[in-house]
């Protein structure tokens, strides 16, 4: 067992662990996306988005994590908990990136899907010319 295993049998440990982990993605994605002409979207840190009907927009007032199945009591829909979110989080960056630059870049400008393209060299040793 490696020195970092035995970390992460202390719960709390293990937390501050996972979430400088995500700090640090969402460092270099914060620097990284402009270079490629993205736009990072982060959702509010207490946006209900877990209790929020992705069909309706009605707001549950308390969701037990325990409960795995989202009902929404306005329009009936039944999902996934975690399609739910995933569906509100989707219309989230929709509405917030859904006609800009890098839209047309993952669609294309006829709305279909782009074709992947390679990454000019130069555009992958920026950081190198940068950092020497």
């Amino acid at each position: 067992m490696g020195a970092g295993a035995g970390m992460l049998k202390n719960r709390r440990l293990a937390r501050v662990l996972a979430d400088a982990a995500l700090t640090e993605i969402r460092r270099q994605l914060s620097y990284k996306c402009p270079w490629h002409g993205a736009v990072l979207v982060e959702a509010p840190p207490f946006d209900p988005n877990s209790k929020r009907c992705s069909r309706c927009g009605a707001v549950k007032p308390s969701l037990p994590l325990s409960q795995r199945v989202f009902r929404c009591e306005e329009c009936g829909l039944v999902l996934d908990r975690d399609e739910n979110a995933a569906r509100n989080l989707a219309a989230l960056v929709a509405a917030v990136a859904g006609s800009g630059p890098e839209t047309e870049n993952a669609r294309g400008r006829d709305g279909r899907p782009a074709a992947r393209q390679a990454i000019p060299e130069e555009a992958g040793s920026r950081h190198r010319r940068m950092a020497g």
